[in-house]
């Protein structure tokens, strides 16, 4: 991401994009942004080979086509236009969504996106490369780097996947009263946030809690850690993935009678 685009994403600008202006999603949308943001970050390489030589919305689309013969669907497409119009701040619906898509044998050509009177044809080439980047920065998404290793990456999200089957009740009604009482203001004031300021103040929360509960069980004494503390700074999250993604509920067991990290 340039320097350029980072400092409009900080400010919470809206950003001009192939003719078309591309808005901070609202957390008065964050239900519909939860639902489709794992289709705008799915990395390509889980997709079957033959999708690979495709850009990301050309494979994401192609491959719906060919599950669709199938009589299946993961709706991955479709999700992610409904993020591009939440982006645009246009409303959609199926049909007029379906009616965006120019397609021929199964391959896109483009989507028709009218904002404020101005109609555009969007390449999917243009929309992998230039657009999709805007979305994710100004939402807070991270997009996978493709060139990682295949296997390693597998392996960590399976990892992730085992260690993340704790039974919650996942319920955003919560997730936003915790974020309000934690920052001290009322759940109707989050409403106009937009998705990036809540998911800073979220990760903020998390790594100061970890610093403080990690820092006092170290002062007191309950575990020595042999590579040093994994939360040394409530302003950062330290480089080792192992470390900086510890979540809260994983405290317990770190902390639950162990005398030392290995």
């Amino acid at each position: 991401m340039s320097r350029n685009l980072q400092a409009e994403v900080r400010k919470g600008s809206n950003i001009s994009v192939c003719g078309l202006t591309f808005y901070p999603i609202l957390m008065e949308n964050y239900e519909e942004f939860i639902s489709c943001k794992d289709a705008l970050v799915l990395r390509q390489g889980t997709l079957p080979a033959k999708y690979l030589a495709y850009d990301f919305l050309s494979a994401t689309f192609a491959y719906e086509m060919d599950l669709a013969k199938e009589g299946k669907s993961l709706g991955l497409f479709e999700r992610i236009v409904r993020l591009l119009y939440l982006s645009l701040r246009i409303g959609y619906d199926r049909e007029q969504i379906g009616k965006s898509i120019l397609s021929k044998d199964g391959v896109l050509s483009s989507l028709t996106i009218k904002q404020l009177g101005n109609i555009k044809q969007i390449t999917p080439r243009e929309f992998s490369e230039f657009i999709r980047p805007v979305i994710a920065a100004q939402n807070g998404l991270e997009l996978p780097n493709e060139e990682d290793n295949a296997e390693i990456i597998e392996a960590a999200e399976q990892k992730k996947a085992i260690e993340s089957k704790a039974r919650f009740d996942y319920r955003i009604e919560d997730l936003i009263a915790s974020v309000a009482y934690q920052s001290r203001i009322t759940e109707s004031e989050i409403n106009s946030w937009t998705v990036r300021e809540f998911e800073n103040r979220k990760r903020a929360i998390d790594r100061d809690k970890r610093y403080m509960l990690y820092g006092a069980a170290e002062l007191g004494g309950m575990v020595t850690f042999k590579k040093g503390n994994p939360a040394p700074s409530w302003c950062y999250d330290v480089l080792d993935d192992t470390y900086g993604t510890v979540a809260l509920d994983d405290l317990a067991k770190t902390l639950d009678g162990v005398a030392e990290q290995k």
